[in-house]
């Protein structure tokens, strides 16, 4: 069973891409345009760009991870809060059990209906190199006969995985596990009504880069405060949580270095740190609004992307051929999903293997001696704090703009 008409597919952001390809399909329209709402719209609307730095230990199994966030928030809470400001009442379902939320799939799509998924990234179809990632996908297909569901997703082609792979990708330890999001089509916006959306989800961005979010004794972990306290941890000898100690075992610092060029750049077409699809949204939320001015803060998210892009390269330089290939093979992998999807999932493994033999090759022979670490973190540090000072002044200027 397939949903008649589908044809919405492709975005730089999995989380917008999926909203917007939904929305499309129901033929919601924007009253600025009187087109479907772009992705950068609703990116901006629900938040946009944001920042934190977390690192956890789990010394029991000897494991340490680090999450570099670059958005204001991810999830059901992003997509629930977008649909909400552009007038709708998403429904969001939870399953106790795979075949619950089969069930859910099922009379969804029976309805014509498709239906919001977060699945996990490390698994096919796309191979990340990290647990704990996900992307959101829209399921408009099940052929329960031939094992297969249809997602699109960022890629510009359908994406298919077996029932299986689904039930393994929608329950992973910190996805939001088996739940989905109906989103069933609503009266129009009014101008004044996006007015309000925009304006609110710029106070968000602002809030969370100045403030951080209301999460207890971790504000500090968050916005331009986070970008100076992974600054701090980069070099800090003294602190337990900084790198030179966290990270003192190669195996656990190439981790985390490619994690941070991971979560930069490849999130989204073109990486930046979603820097680019923000400044997008400035450029439409100026016309918006009426306030031109905001192009000229747009035009500073994008130099701040460049800053963002400069710095995931810089951790793993290209001066060191394994880590060059690293990143090339990383690039083609996703260059193929998003132009291919299911038409290119067998390169895509093979992809993906090369990346997995080449890690533990580094990991069994780092290729950079202890001073060179040294240099390395601590010119890593200064562009976080040249990021750091840029967002601020963007933050500044955004603020006084609106």
């Amino acid at each position: 069973m397939k949903i008649d008409g589908y044809r919405q597919f492709g975005g730089k952001c999995a989380e917008t891409a999926a909203l917007k390809n939904v929305l499309a399909h129901l033929g919601v329209t924007a009253p600025h345009t009187g087109q479907p709402f772009s992705e950068a719209m609703l990116f901006g609307i629900g938040g946009g760009i944001g920042a934190s730095y977390f690192t956890f230990e789990y010394k029991q199994q000897g494991i340490t991870t680090l999450f570099i966030g670059t958005r204001v928030a991810a999830g059901p809470e992003f997509s629930s809060i977008t649909c909400e400001r552009i007038g709708f009442k998403p429904k969001m379902r939870s399953a106790s059990s795979v075949a619950a939320a089969e069930k859910n799939l099922k009379q969804a799509l029976a309805q014509g209906k498709p239906l919001v998924l977060w699945v996990s990234l490390i698994g096919p179809p796309y191979f990340y190199p990290f647990n704990g990632e996900y992307h959101t996908a829209v399921a408009y297909g099940f052929d329960e006969a031939g094992d297969k569901v249809y997602l699109a997703a960022r890629s510009t082609k359908p994406l298919v995985l077996s029932r299986a792979h689904l039930a393994a990708a929608t329950q992973i330890d910190g996805l939001p596990k088996r739940q989905s999001l109906l989103i069933e089509a609503s009266g129009p916006i009014s101008s004044a009504g996006l007015k309000k959306a925009v304006k609110q989800g710029i106070q968000d961005c602002c809030t969370q880069m100045i403030e951080g979010p209301n999460l207890g004794g971790f504000k500090s972990n968050f916005g331009l405060r986070g970008l100076a306290k992974w600054a701090d941890l980069l070099t800090n000898p003294r602190d337990k949580k900084g790198w030179p100690t966290m990270y003192a075992d190669h195996p656990k610092l190439f981790s985390a270095m490619l994690g941070v060029y991971t979560m930069i750049e490849r999130r989204g077409p073109g990486g930046g740190a979603f820097r680019p699809l923000y400044a997008d949204f400035l450029d439409e939320a100026g016309k918006v609004l009426e306030k031109p001015n905001l192009s000229d803060v747009a035009d500073q998210y994008r130099e701040s992307a460049k800053l963002w892009k400069k710095l995931a390269n810089t951790i793993l330089p290209d001066s060191v051929p394994a880590f060059k290939e690293m990143k090339q093979l990383a690039k083609e992998q996703d260059a193929l999903l998003d132009k291919k999807g299911a038409e290119a999932i067998d390169d895509i493994e093979i992809l993906h293997a090369a990346q997995e033999q080449l890690k533990a090759k580094v990991e069994k022979s780092f290729p950079l001696s202890g001073a060179v670490v040294q240099d390395l973190l601590a010119d890593v540090r200064d562009r976080i704090l040249t990021i750091r000072a840029t967002e601020e002044r963007a933050v500044a200027a955004l603020q006084k703009a609106i």
